[in-house]
């Protein structure tokens, strides 16, 4: 991989041991990944808020370095904000969540406080899944950056028109460099497939498109689709789509011509050339993906958890209006970003909530907890990707999981028991 002057300086220690330490990682990140050259970000970065935040063991900044640079007044050069805290803990409303160590006071000012050196370097603690419906600050169209998780990647690239691959963290956010490969390139970023739903009847609920994207994801893998024929999604079915493109399969990037900015016409998504390949996602297609989702079989429900990518406010009112005034016969937990937890609170929905017996909290969801989790065994819950997780981070738990729609949800949650069926 090629390196500019300065780059090649940082590297051999020029600008001191923690910058050359980061470039190590970028070098060797870069080369895995065949890219030509680190380029400089010019949008913003992601990285998970909370200790040693690095995938990679033999390049992991720890804590020890993180508190020293930030006692020297160090600073990231470009706008970071703070994906959900890993290992996941609960920031608002651990009080009422009734499993240790999450409801310990003390284990929560310790985790806080392990935040406080990335802050005072500049990270922005927006600590949600979806930090960028929070950030308030997005990058334009064409900027680079370096975001993680499911349904930011798709939202970055698709969505914004911006650039990146799945890889934010510490040392791009430190250096304001990334490696420049796969979705940094403008031939990397063009459609191969067209893909078009086909249903009898058109997208239109959230779990529409939660199913669509999962079964387009399947099909897809990684290659960069046109969608047709999916109408207009609002901003929740974006995300939720954008989260289950990332589960069932690693769509990164897509476009919905007259709808994503890179695409105004389908010429324009294949920058001019032929599809390589077209499939289609029919409501079969659908149904399929709604029942293998299904896989419990006790009608009784222990555990509803919605906000999986976290509620925004206007689902939080949504939920307030189904709950309001009735009483949980299940446990029922709304997880959300702290900053719409905040608005919930101002706007009266938290106290309206919890006078059901329901949880409004912010800041992980329910299987990223660690020490003790919820004692139950059959949930419910409106989103493939929690579906997909709960299985694999609750074992050697067996459990049993229902999915369906909010109001299916909010009813089991209502009655103890589940009564959503395919529509």
């Amino acid at each position: 991989m090629k390196l500019t002057d300065e780059e090649k300086r940082i590297l051999d220690g020029e600008q001191g041991y923690l910058a050359s330490k980061c470039m190590k990682f970028l070098v060797a990140y870069g080369e895995a990944a065949d890219a030509e050259c680190l380029v400089d970000i010019d949008g913003t970065v992601d990285l998970h808020g909370s200790r040693n935040p690095c995938w990679t063991d033999d390049f992991r900044i720890t804590d020890d370095e993180i508190f020293e640079a930030a006692r020297r007044g160090e600073k990231f050069k470009v706008p970071t904000f703070a994906n959900k805290p890993t290992p996941g803990f609960i920031v608002d409303g651990y009080e009422q969540c009734c499993t240790w160590p999450d409801n310990d006071p003390d284990y929560h000012k310790k985790r806080m406080d392990y935040m406080k050196p990335l802050i005072q370097m500049g990270m922005v603690p927006t600590l949600s899944c979806n930090y960028y419906l929070t950030s308030t600050y997005w990058p334009t169209a064409g900027t680079h950056c370096s975001w993680g998780e499911s349904s930011a990647i798709p939202w970055c690239n698709a969505n914004l028109g911006a650039r990146t691959n799945f890889d934010g963290g510490f040392q791009m956010a430190y250096l304001g460099k990334v490696p420049c490969y796969d979705l940094h390139l403008d031939e990397k970023r063009k459609a191969t497939v067209l893909c078009t739903y086909v249903g009898e009847k058109p997208l239109a609920s959230d779990m529409d498109y939660d199913l669509f994207g999962w079964a387009a994801g399947e099909k897809l893998g990684n290659k960069v689709p046109a969608f047709i024929n999916v109408g207009k999604p609002t901003l929740s079915q974006f995300v939720k789509m954008n989260s289950s493109l990332n589960t069932g399969g690693q769509v990164r990037m897509y476009h919905i011509p007259g709808v994503t900015p890179e695409a105004a016409t389908l010429k324009d998504a294949f920058h001019g050339e032929k599809p390589q390949e077209e499939i289609e996602i029919t409501r079969d297609d659908l149904e399929k993906t709604y029942h293998m989702l299904n896989y419990a079989t006790d009608k009784h429900v222990d555990m509803v958890f919605l906000g999986c990518p976290h509620y925004n406010i206007v689902e939080i009112q949504k939920v307030a209006r189904l709950l309001e005034g009735r009483r949980c016969m299940a446990e029922l937990w709304i997880m959300t970003s702290p900053g719409v937890y905040d608005m919930a609170v101002k706007m009266g929905l938290r106290d309206t909530i919890e006078k059901t017996g329901a949880k409004l909290m912010s800041g992980t969801c329910m299987d990223e907890l660690r020490g003790q989790l919820p004692p139950y065994t059959v949930f419910a819950m409106d989103a493939s990707k929690q579906n997909y997780y709960s299985t694999g981070h609750l074992y050697p738990r067996k459990t049993q999981c229902w999915y369906g729609t909010m109001e299916d949800c909010i009813d089991a949650a209502l009655t103890g028991y589940w009564h959503g069926e395919w529509r």
